[in-house]
């Protein structure tokens, strides 16, 4: 339960924090002084509730900037889970449902990409399908094994479509407008972007993002598994920041 916040200016980490509790944030933040908190212009974060809560306390001029990385997550888990659902519905004794799980199970990825992003240049050969296909014929052929799992990869798609515009209105206007046939579940899920509308603009319309987090996420990651774990935090945090550079930097005079 860490917690970790980047310099966004210089993409340099801030601190690691053991704890990332909505009280001991606001215990830490709070030693800053109130100048400098109402100074911070943007936050970029997921949409975690407690981190907003930690805004309104410590930092109330700071905008909002949803990380662009857990709007995708968040559309194409919700997108993998319908996936999975219908491709387990097919997992009967009768030989053509069988087909099709193996199928939804193999070419699971292909659902999930976006489809500008598809190659197309020319057919290969698939086992599973005894025939040449391309890339966006395989995915029609899983698609047209249930027509809500249809429904979804189209609104996931035009999603996309509205996100790489960033056009902030098409994108909650198709959120606000998915057919009712889809699972409510499903519905829901997508609808759960409203609740951070001004953040998914700010996304949109700002160059910020949580990539340099993410990657020391990663780094930190790393460090645990090859150190096999540590005594406690702060033996982990003196090595996180030692291989960021923040101890025992060499000597100019060297």
């Amino acid at each position: 339960m860490s917690f970790i916040c980047v310099d966004g200016t210089n993409n340099r980490l801030f601190e690691v924090l053991e704890d990332r509790r909505l009280g001991k944030l606001v215990q830490y933040f709070m030693r800053f002084p109130r100048k400098s908190c109402l100074g911070v212009r943007y936050l970029v974060m997921d949409m975690n509730a407690s981190y907003h809560q930690l805004i309104k306390l410590v930092f109330p001029n700071a905008q909002i900037v949803t990380n662009r990385f857990h709007i995708v997550q968040q559309i194409t888990r919700s997108l993998n889970q319908l996936r999975i659902k219908k491709m387990n519905s097919f997992n009967t004794s009768n030989p053509e449902d069988k087909k099709k799980y193996r199928r939804l199970k193999r070419y699971w990825k292909l659902i999930l990409k976006d489809s500008d992003s598809l190659d197309n240049r020319q057919p290969a050969y698939h086992a599973m399908f005894k025939r040449y296909l391309y890339t966006q014929d395989i995915i029609d052929e899983l698609l047209s094994y249930d027509a809500q799992l249809k429904l979804a990869y189209e609104a996931v798609q035009l999603l996309h479509y509205y996100r790489k515009k960033k056009d902030t209105d098409g994108f909650f206007s198709t959120i606000q407008m998915l057919d009712k046939a889809l699972p409510q579940w499903f519905r829901k899920k997508l609808c759960f972007l409203k609740k951070y509308k001004q953040g998914i603009q700010n996304a949109f319309e700002l160059c910020y993002s949580n990539g340099v987090t993410e990657g020391l996420n990663n780094k930190i990651k790393l460090i645990k598994r090859v150190s096999y774990g540590y005594r406690n935090f702060y033996h982990l945090r003196d090595r996180i920041y030692i291989i960021q550079g923040f101890i025992f930097a060499p000597s100019e005079a060297i």
